[in-house]
C-alpha cells in the first residue's frame, strides 16, 4: 500500500466505494464478513494490481508538466523497477526534485545504485529480447555447447554489457562496435578468446 500511496493517495470517492462493500457483506453483526468483502474488492482492484497514475480533472490543453511525486515515481519505476527512496521523496515534497541540477544528480545517484540492475534485465531485457535465449534451442549440430548455462552466460554477458554503458555514460555507438564485452571461462572458450578462464565475469578487451 505505501507504493499505491506515494503514486495516488485514495480519494474520498475510492473510501466510500470500499465503506459501502463493507456494509454490503456484513451481515448483521459480523464485522469480519463485511472486511473480508472490502479487502476482496481492494486485491481485485486494477488500481491494485497495476500501478495507475490518473490525471487530475483540469481544463485547458491535454498536456501538463508532472508534478515531483510523479516525476519521482517515473523515474524510480524506470531505473529501479521499485518505489522511490527516502531521498527521492523528500526532494519530491520540498518541490527540488524538477529543478535540472537536482534531477540530473539524482538520475545519476540512481544509476550508479545496485538497484539499477533492474533496468539491465527488464528494458534491455525487452529491448534485446534477451528473454527468449530461455526456449531457443539452436541446432546441436551447427552449434554445440549451447545449453542452458551457455545461454544464461550470454544473457549475462549482455546485461553486465548495457550496465557499463549506462553506468560509464559511453557512446550509444558502443552497441554497435563496442570493442570491449563481459567473458567467463565458458563463453570465452565458446567464442575462441584465450586468456579468460573460472566462473566469474570479467572485463575483456576485444580486438
Amino acid at each position: 500500500f505505501a507504493g499505491k500511496a506515494f503514486r495516488r493517495s485514495a480519494t474520498t470517492d475510492e473510501l466510500d466505494r470500499l465503506l459501502r462493500v463493507y456494509a454490503a457483506g456484513r451481515t448483521g453483526p459480523s464485522f469480519d464478513a463485511g472486511i473480508k468483502l472490502a479487502v476482496e474488492a481492494i486485491l481485485a482492484s486494477p488500481n491494485f494490481l497495476f500501478r495507475v497514475e490518473l490525471d487530475p480533472k483540469v481544463s485547458g490543453a491535454a498536456v501538463r508538466p508532472l508534478n515531483d511525486f510523479e516525476l519521482a515515481s517515473r523515474l524510480s519505476y524506470f531505473i529501479w523497477s521499485s518505489m522511490p527512496d527516502d531521498e527521492l521523496t523528500g526532494l519530491a515534497r520540498t518541490g527540488q526534485l524538477h529543478v535540472p541540477a537536482v534531477l540530473n544528480a539524482q538520475i545519476m545517484r540512481m544509476i550508479q545504485d545496485p538497484k539499477a540492475e533492474a533496468l539491465a534485465s527488464n528494458f534491455a531485457g525487452q529491448w534485446l529480447q534477451l528473454r527468449k535465449l530461455a526456449i531457443v534451442e539452436p541446432d546441436p549440430k551447427r552449434f554445440p555447447g549451447i545449453d542452458g548455462a551457455m545461454k544464461h552466460d550470454m544473457a549475462t554477458e549482455t546485461e553486465m554489457f548495457f550496465e557499463a554503458v549506462l553506468r560509464e555514460n559511453r557512446p550509444i555507438a558502443d552497441f554497435i562496435d563496442g570493442k570491449y564485452t563481459f567473458l567467463n571461462g565458458r563463453l570465452a572458450a565458446h567464442y575462441g578468446i584465450p586468456g579468460v578462464t573460472g566462473d566469474a565475469f570479467q572485463r575483456v578487451r576485444l580486438t
